[in-house]
């Protein structure tokens, strides 16, 4: 490794340890994001399962997945994302201006700021759903049907499983190794200022 390296991952390591610092000292307000994110995915989940439900109960979309075409897609997906906005994003937006403001307003913001850092790696997640949802076709014995066979509503349900499999697999865990380790900074800084 040659010196520029070196001082790269030192200034990655220095940036890592004041994000979790800022963390740490507005961990209250992190909750209240997390816990509002979690419930705007959670509203998003039940407003597509509401128009893919409306869509095929009365609307022009066949109930097969092999009936289906790019047009019919097409239309599908714009019927989506318009109910998503009306009923999700419109009252988000109000939301996440007012943690935008908040977050603006706090002198050590600029650790987040974008630019500085940088993401290597592909789509894991994506990848790791994908491999759950293949898991879950075979263990259902439906590796050797054709897609004419599955109606769309049973095509959706799979992935929204396999997504609901991996994200009890590796989100409950990481939930609760935050929990505790928040837990044991209080603890550590508590003891330390008893000191």
């Amino acid at each position: 490794m040659n010196e520029e390296q070196v001082n790269e991952e030192k200034k990655e390591e220095q940036l890592d340890e004041e994000k979790k610092k800022f963390l740490l000292k507005h961990w209250k307000m992190a909750i209240v994001m997390a816990v509002n994110f979690v419930g705007a995915a959670i509203i998003a989940l039940f407003v597509f399962l509401w128009v893919v439900g409306e869509a095929i109960a009365v609307g022009p979309y066949p109930a097969g997945l092999g009936e289906w075409t790019i047009g019919l897609i097409v239309s599908f997906v714009l019927n989506v994302i318009f109910w998503e906005l009306l009923l999700v994003v419109s009252w988000l937006i109000p939301l996440f201006a007012a943690y935008y403001w908040w977050f603006n307003k706090q002198p050590d913001a600029d650790i987040w700021k974008p630019g500085r850092g940088r993401r290597e790696g592909g789509d894991a997640f994506g990848f790791l759903i994908g491999i759950a949802w293949l898991i879950m076709i075979w263990i259902d014995g439906r590796w050797d049907q054709t897609l004419q066979t599955w109606t769309f509503i049973e095509w959706i349900y799979s992935w929204l499983t396999a997504l609901g499999w991996v994200l009890m697999i590796f989100g409950i865990p990481a939930v609760i190794i935050f929990i505790l380790w928040v837990g044991y900074r209080k603890k550590m800084k508590e003891t330390e200022s008893s000191t």
